[in-house]
């Protein structure tokens, strides 16, 4: 198996030997001992080789692994790491197969025409009610509920009193409500 090179500047150790050449070695004399601990525990030989390829991939990214004291026991710590993320990713996802797809309904998802419709007639009620503000009044709306704005920040914008862009929001918000509750 032939991996990356484990060390960008495949500097030679002492005893002559680069990092990757190291890493290649451990590979090598790790992968069954690695595939046969999580055959074990997930009972699955597909998931026991993508675990054992994640992890070597891992590891290939952990600078300093091979200058370890105790490269098998850290390798097999990060197994059984590897190992309890899998089970906690698999417990957070949802049981796809618990799922009847035939039986989902997804036309109730769906507005029905009278909900398009009513939709449809209160967004012109709210356009015409907002066209019948004052452009000053408009625009503090707008800022507010479209662009979400503070008061302060509309006041310093419009270079107007905080005060006066709450008033013109109450009476403005009034209007809003009227016309959604009153189908014209």
């Amino acid at each position: 198996m032939s991996l990356p090179a484990y060390d960008p500047g495949a500097a030679r150790g002492p005893d002559g030997v680069t990092g990757a050449e190291r890493f290649e070695a451990l590979t090598r004399r790790l992968r069954m001992p690695l595939l046969r601990y999580f055959r074990r525990r997930t009972g699955s030989a597909p998931d026991s080789e993508e675990l054992v390829q994640d992890l070597f991939l891992r590891l290939l990214r952990r600078p300093g692994l091979m200058s370890l004291e105790s490269v098998d026991g850290y390798v097999f710590e990060a197994a059984a790491n590897l190992l309890r993320d899998k089970v906690k990713r698999e417990r957070a996802r949802p049981m796809l197969s618990a799922v009847d797809l035939d039986r989902i309904n997804l036309a109730d998802d769906l507005p029905g025409a009278e909900d398009v419709v009513g939709g449809r007639q209160s967004l012109e009620r709210i356009q015409t009610a907002l066209k019948s503000l004052s452009p000053r009044a408009r625009t503090i709306v707008i800022l507010r509920r479209f662009e979400d704005m503070s008061h302060a920040q509309i006041a310093a914008r419009l270079q107007i009193s905080v005060s006066a862009v709450e008033k013109h929001l109450v009476r403005s918000m009034a209007v809003l409500r009227d016309a959604l509750r009153e189908p014209r």
